[in-house]
């Protein structure tokens, strides 16, 4: 029997209740149990949600021979899922239902809005990797949100470091993707961008320097924000800078690892404690600068 969603959106408060509901039905299967997860209901997915669906496919992979997605009916998300290349993300999980499409009109005019799923494997990959990205992340930094050179530049380090931080640091490989969308309330334009891998997760990398075996996973995130806080002493200003570019254009920060996920804007933080999921899970919501 399927695992079924029951809302319509892929967030990261929604898509952290998938992964709870996921570990409890796959570690509750019979061996040799087939893994499905129905996809039918739902009509929005964001960076976040995408990688915790790759996420957990691969995990699933671990756990059953065969994991299944069935893929949403709306069209419109699976024309989506088409120009993010979901299918290549998430190869060898069956995709049951109606084929992924791609507009390719909508694509060629679009396509510095979006960077479609992106796999971090090697090392050798991750420069390539940059160079597209960089030329996308400029793009949407400069055209839909007004900043300078000089913030795209460091914006640009930041997700440069984020990517080397899943080789460095995860023992594992992950994802990259991001999108572009418009507030409907305030008219503003936004960037998220998502990243995250099935790793050893922020709070054991962490250990390799400092004694961490007390902290809660909340802490391990909430230190790895602090400047000149990393598990070596010539890296790790990556989720500090986020922050602090975060913090100066009045965006948000979700970062999971362990059992916990903390969502920070501004001033305020929270903490969401739930299930362990190995790895670390980040999305970056970015605004248009004020009078653009």
């Amino acid at each position: 029997m399927a695992l079924t969603l029951q809302t319509d959106k892929l967030t990261p408060r929604t898509a952290d209740d998938l992964i709870v509901e996921f570990l409890g039905y796959a570690h509750g299967a019979a061996p040799g149990e087939d893994l499905e997860i129905d996809l039918r209901a739902l009509h929005f997915i964001d960076p976040y949600g995408l990688l915790a669906l790759c996420l957990l496919a691969r995990y699933g992979r671990t756990l059953a021979q065969r994991v299944a997605f069935h893929l949403p009916v709306s069209y419109a998300l699976r024309t989506y899922l088409g120009r993010v290349r979901f299918a290549e993300a998430v190869d060898g999980i069956d995709l049951i239902g109606p084929a992924l499409l791609v507009d390719q009109e909508r694509e060629k005019t679009a396509s510095e809005a979006l960077l479609e799923i992106t796999r971090i494997e090697e090392r050798v990959d991750v420069e390539a990797v940059l160079g597209k990205i960089g030329q996308r992340v400029e793009a949407i930094l400069a055209e839909e949100l007004r900043y300078t050179e000089v913030e795209i530049s460091q914006f640009k380090n930041v997700v440069a470091e984020l990517c080397h931080n899943i080789l460095d640091h995860s023992e594992n490989w992950g994802y990259l993707t991001a999108q572009r969308y418009t507030d409907p309330r305030a008219g503003r334009k936004y960037v998220v961008i998502g990243v995250g891998d099935l790793g050893i997760g922020i709070k054991k990398s962490l250990s390799v320097r400092y004694e961490s075996a007390a902290w809660s996973h909340g802490q391990a995130i909430t230190n790895s924000l602090r400047k000149h806080f990393s598990r070596d002493t010539t890296r790790g200003l990556g989720l500090y800078i986020v922050n602090q570019i975060c913090n100066r254009y009045n965006g948000s920060l979700h970062i999971r690892s362990g059992d916990t996920r903390v969502y920070i804007r501004g001033q305020r933080h929270w903490e969401h404690v739930s299930t362990h999921f190995p790895g670390t899970q980040i999305a970056i919501a970015l605004y248009q600068r004020d009078g653009a």
